[in-house]
């Protein structure tokens, strides 16, 4: 505390903007009689209760909450221990200007996965944990016919959630969700569907990984607000999408993608096939996805948000 306080006087310090709840807890307690500096928390994921008395003296020195989620908004005020009126919507910003189809890196990407010229790539990107939806995803490709099914190729990208904590000789991954992934294996080896169903695991380039693709699932049960589905809408790709949470707020279905059913792997394969079908609303839903993240999701945009915030509260 001696050191944040320190800090905070060296640099002048007027605004503390802190990005992980478990932080919140110095800052409040070394500005707890300094109302001339601000506290500020943004809150990315889902939160438990913290209504407790302990929470309610540290949260009561917070000046205000940003989330990126309306969702999320809404359901703070029931959470935590502050009113509606201190939380406010930061959108998640993206480098627009980074988010370009390349034809020679989607050559490049397509030939190292195998999937030729003339086939549709289908993907994900999730973490293989049960809540993701992986499997859904890949069940969803035994609900296509046969012309579909020779027509595309299925890309999963993501490995298990590691553990915190492990001992020597541990496997890195949570037991629980290293065991899904041994029932998404055991599935598309069962079927003979190991040439149309691509185990990737995890990939740094999420943007190369995207450009190869044709059609992005989303087959998470319950998300807030997806980073990695902004990503492919911001590549112009057609979004096919769970039927919950923040996709509803990111997802206008026909409009700018396809909602399907939780866990309904055979309404997933029917979205797809009708994409299949349709390669002129691939199109049209990929350019509204796009147009969708310029529109809300500009960097520079919520810089200026965030910045204008700053100056109007200070």
């Amino acid at each position: 505390m001696k050191y944040v306080r320190n800090l905070l006087k060296t640099k002048n310090v007027d605004v503390v903007h802190v990005h992980f709840h478990r932080d919140i807890w110095i800052p409040s307690m070394v500005l707890r009689n300094d109302r001339q500096r601000k506290l500020f928390l943004s809150v990315y994921m889902g939160v438990f209760s913290k209504n407790d008395l302990l929470h309610r003296w540290i949260y009561g020195r917070v000046d205000a909450i940003f989330t990126s989620s309306q969702s999320l908004n809404a359901l703070l005020p029931e959470r935590y221990p502050v009113s509606k009126e201190t939380i406010f919507l930061l959108p998640y910003g993206r480098r627009i200007e980074n988010y370009r189809e390349d034809q020679t890196v989607r050559k490049s990407m397509r030939e190292r996965l195998h999937v030729r010229d003339d086939e549709l790539l289908v993907g994900t990107i999730v973490r293989i944990d049960p809540g993701k939806g992986a499997l859904d995803f890949a069940r969803s490709f035994l609900y296509l016919d046969q012309q579909s099914r020779s027509k595309i190729k299925y890309l999963i990208v993501g490995e298990p959630t590691r553990r915190g904590v492990r001992k020597r000789g541990e496997s890195p991954y949570e037991p629980h969700c290293e065991k899904y992934l041994r029932e998404i294996e055991s599935l598309i080896a069962s079927e003979g569907l190991t040439e149309q169903i691509i185990l990737a695991g995890y990939q740094a380039d999420v943007i190369g990984c995207l450009n190869a693709m044709d059609i992005f699932a989303f087959p998470s049960h319950d998300e807030l607000y997806s980073l990695v589905m902004l990503d492919a809408m911001a590549m112009g790709l057609p979004i096919i999408a769970t039927r919950a949470g923040g996709n509803l707020e990111q997802i206008t279905d026909g409009i700018n993608g396809s909602l399907f059913e939780v866990g309904n792997s055979e309404d997933l394969a029917l979205r797809i096939r009708n994409y299949i079908d349709h390669p002129d609303l691939r199109k049209k839903h990929g350019d509204a996805a796009r147009s969708f993240v310029d529109r809300r999701h500009d960097m520079n945009a919520t810089i200026r948000q965030l910045l204008k915030f700053y100056r109007t509260n200070m």
